[in-house]
């Protein structure tokens, strides 16, 4: 059921979000060419490895310090998640769910424990989870997110799926407004 659930709202967000993307599309290649789309490899369910889609926010110029090749529109894009549309594909290609654990990039994956990483690993990550909806603002450690995706794994039904889904977009405009980024430190 939330197999069909996933497909039906990432092929209606991203036919309904169609200009949009096609507008951000066009202002990462005028501000900074090729590639628009930023693959990096995640972590998936049952430990699966897949490349997670995002556009991209950073400048092809590499610096010394990371936060130089974050670029003004790529600020924007992170700070309001638009940088997240193109996970709606990984969705559809089953590498995703909607609502799940966010995958974790390989390097951050192995600092995690063995029984957490199995355990994550038993559902799908996901577009948003728990994790994302109780994010206070102030920087978090990883442990703290693990906590939160450990929570969701084992409380993971039909009715937590669409009370995150349907709570994520007022944490994202509260998160917007506020100015709060969701970085883990």
């Amino acid at each position: 059921m939330i197999r069909i659930i996933d497909l039906l709202v990432a092929i209606l967000i991203l036919v309904c979000l169609s200009p949009l993307i096609i507008l951000i599309s066009i202002l990462i290649l005028l501000n900074d060419g090729l590639p628009i789309i930023y693959k990096q490899s995640r972590v998936g369910f049952n430990g699966r490895k897949f490349k997670i889609f995002k556009f991209r926010t950073m400048s092809r110029v590499v610096y010394k310090n990371e936060e130089l090749r974050l670029s003004l529109f790529g600020k924007f894009l992170r700070k309001t998640s638009l940088d997240e549309i193109p996970q709606f594909i990984n969705v559809i290609k089953k590498d995703m769910s909607i609502v799940g654990p966010r995958p974790l990039p390989i390097n951050i994956e192995n600092k995690i424990n063995r029984f957490a990483r199995i355990k994550r690993r038993k559902i799908y990550p996901g577009i948003t989870g728990l994790s994302q909806i109780n994010f206070t603002g102030r920087n978090r450690k990883l442990s703290e997110k693990i906590n939160l995706d450990l929570i969701l794994v084992d409380n993971f039904n039909l009715y937590n799926y669409f009370r995150i889904l349907l709570r994520t977009p007022f944490v994202l405009i509260i998160r917007f407004l506020k100015n709060k980024s969701s970085i883990i430190k």
